[in-house]
């Protein structure tokens, strides 16, 4: 699912990135499929609009999203990651500079390894202003995958993503135990309404069944529904 880098939400979240002049970001969340990478991709274009040259760099070995489109941006001397080049996502038009998720063992155990991923992070933050990492879910630790909290301890801030009514208060919380053990700076959680939507976006999707037969009705209502007081949720 592709998020418009003009959306409020993301505004806000971009705000605070520059506000606070951060140059990595880590977005991580508890399980898999909560919108990780559309959150990375929103920023990132956001990012793009400001004139910012940004990374989008995957590290999510779990559920790799990014796809190599051929053409190599800039070239480092490096035996383990690959280099940076135009990326998209799977199954989207959506297209940026980027670092495909390593599949190579030597890599994993390198980025494993104390200090190579903030090594190859000084090296970034020479060409980008704004590097952004994709990583695992919290919960999907094992031998193939790079842990997300090792990652957001090597980035300036990190953003928990939880999905309204499917992620449990208790799941959230072990995850922001493991991140805060890990000495990442945790800046906020990015609830997903996408599984639990406001009541007016529910008033607005019944209303909308009538529109084939009653247009002009379907019309008014909708208008008193965003007029109205009682429903302030933005949508």
């Amino acid at each position: 699912m592709i998020i418009s880098p003009l959306n409020l939400e993301i505004e806000r979240i971009y705000f605070q990135v520059v506000r606070n002049d951060y140059k990595t970001l880590a977005i991580t969340a508890t399980e898999a499929g909560e919108g990780v990478t559309s959150l990375a991709a929103a920023i990132a274009h956001r990012s793009l609009l400001a004139g910012q040259s940004t990374l989008v760099v995957d590290l999510n070995l779990y559920h790799p999203s990014l796809v190599s489109q051929g053409m190599t941006v800039t070239t480092y001397d490096n035996h383990f990651l690959p280099n940076p080049e135009l990326v998209g996502i799977k199954d989207e038009n959506a297209f940026f500079t980027g670092i495909i998720a390593p599949s190579k063992r030597e890599t994993i155990m390198e980025l494993r390894r104390p200090g190579s991923l903030e090594t190859y992070v000084e090296q970034w933050r020479k060409d980008y202003d704004l590097i952004i990492f994709d990583t695992s879910p919290v919960s999907r630790l094992n031998a193939n995958n790079i842990p997300p909290e090792r990652v957001a301890a090597a980035a300036d801030g990190t953003i928990l993503v939880v999905m309204s009514g499917q992620t449990t208060e208790a799941q959230a919380s072990e995850s922001v135990k493991k991140l805060h053990d890990s000495g990442a700076h945790l800046l906020g959680c990015v609830m997903n309404d996408m599984n639990n939507p406001s009541l007016r976006s529910e008033i607005l999707r019944e209303v909308d069944r009538l529109a084939k037969r009653f247009p002009r009705l379907t019309q008014r209502l909708r208008k008193a529904i965003f007029n109205s007081h009682l429903l302030p949720l933005e949508i």
